[in-house]
């Protein structure tokens, strides 16, 4: 699966948010799992996949906005979530 699709897919960490508000924890350790194992290559490379980038930007964006329907633990985890991200990323930083 594409970090696209576990991030704004049909089935998506962000549709599942939107429309259920419910954080699925498995398919965000999957997204986590997709930025372990990209960031050594991105890192190298000096760039990261116009594909891959947009799902990002799309996922902090979404996850740093926050939703005023969300309950207060779901509104923490997301607020946790996008942390975890803008930290992820931070690695890249100075390559």
């Amino acid at each position: 699966m594409s970090i696209s699709d576990m991030v704004q897919g049909e089935n998506g960490l962000l549709v599942e948010l939107r429309c259920n508000s419910f954080f699925n924890e498995q398919l965000f350790s999957d997204i986590k799992n997709y930025f372990n194992e990209h960031i050594p290559e991105w890192q190298t490379s000096g760039f990261i996949p116009v594909e891959d980038a947009v799902a990002i930007f799309n996922l902090i964006d979404e996850l740093s906005g926050g939703n005023r329907f969300l309950s207060e633990e779901v509104a923490l985890r997301v607020e946790d979530a996008s942390l975890e991200i803008q930290d992820m990323i931070s690695m890249l930083e100075g390559v």
